[in-house]
């Protein structure tokens, strides 16, 4: 069968992901100095404007939650490992909290928060402020088992690190209930097998028909090779991605 090769005229992609190049470089970085932080008190409800969910989904892939469906940014001052701010959990009632029954979670998946994306290196650095307990790093597979994990005394001043492929989730909390945490790296999230790009387990043409759909509006959940731009070279990636399966 003929293999047929779309070149179409680039597409021009959301405003977001073209102002967010530079961050599709690997490894993915955030500081946390996006958002205005609030004021390190634990207890105190989260403000609107600090709350902080699917604010880098577009640009990054990544979603954050708690014990609420965000997490605090928080003014640390000094001990802060860059900036100013440190990321704090969230209870159900939407306060801060740093206790370890309400760990920050943060989530890979495309850019539209519709598909699940997985990454194989993540790190973290706790605040630098040295007391008694450890703080920990956790990393979770698309099926929910944990596959990782990296735990630290407090006084530990680099990043935890987890380094594995297939990581869709990871967890960061402190057996002290203390610590904040910044400088979040990882590498470009990918989906768990390229060719599945329902994500529903299987290579079909129902991938294909998903794809192509994405593909003929330049809608940027078809940029396959991840490069900024929607063209043929997705198109010829994806089908040696299709053909190989998982």
């Amino acid at each position: 069968m003929e293999t047929i090769r779309f070149r179409p005229t680039r597409f021009p992609l959301l405003m977001v992901a073209m102002a967010a190049a530079p961050a599709l470089a690997q490894p993915l970085y955030i500081d946390f100095e996006l958002l205005p932080g609030m004021t390190n008190q634990p207890g105190a409800t989260i403000p609107v404007q600090s709350r902080l969910g699917d604010q880098y989904l577009a640009t990054h892939g990544v979603r954050f939650s708690s014990g609420s469906p965000f997490i605090a940014v928080v003014v640390h001052g000094p001990g802060t490992p860059s900036g100013l701010n440190v990321i704090g959990g969230s209870t159900s009632a939407g306060t801060l909290t740093y206790d370890p029954a309400n760990p920050i979670d943060a989530r890979f998946f495309d850019h539209s928060g519709e598909q699940p994306r997985v990454v194989s290196v993540v790190s973290v650095v706790g605040d630098l402020f040295s007391i008694p307990g450890t703080k920990t790093l956790e990393a979770y597979d698309i099926s929910g088992i944990m596959i990782a994990s990296d735990t630290r005394n407090d006084n530990y001043a680099l990043p935890l690190v987890v380094s594995v492929p297939g990581i869709h989730r990871v967890r960061m909390y402190s057996s002290s209930a203390t610590v904040g945490f910044d400088d979040l790296r990882f590498d470009d999230p990918q989906p768990p097998c390229p060719a599945d790009f329902n994500a529903d387990g299987f290579v079909n043409g129902d991938d294909y028909d998903l794809f192509a759909s994405y593909f003929e509006i330049g809608d940027i959940r078809a940029d396959f090779n991840a490069d900024g731009f929607v063209n043929g070279d997705d198109y010829d990636s994806f089908a040696s991605a299709f053909e190989a399966g998982c």
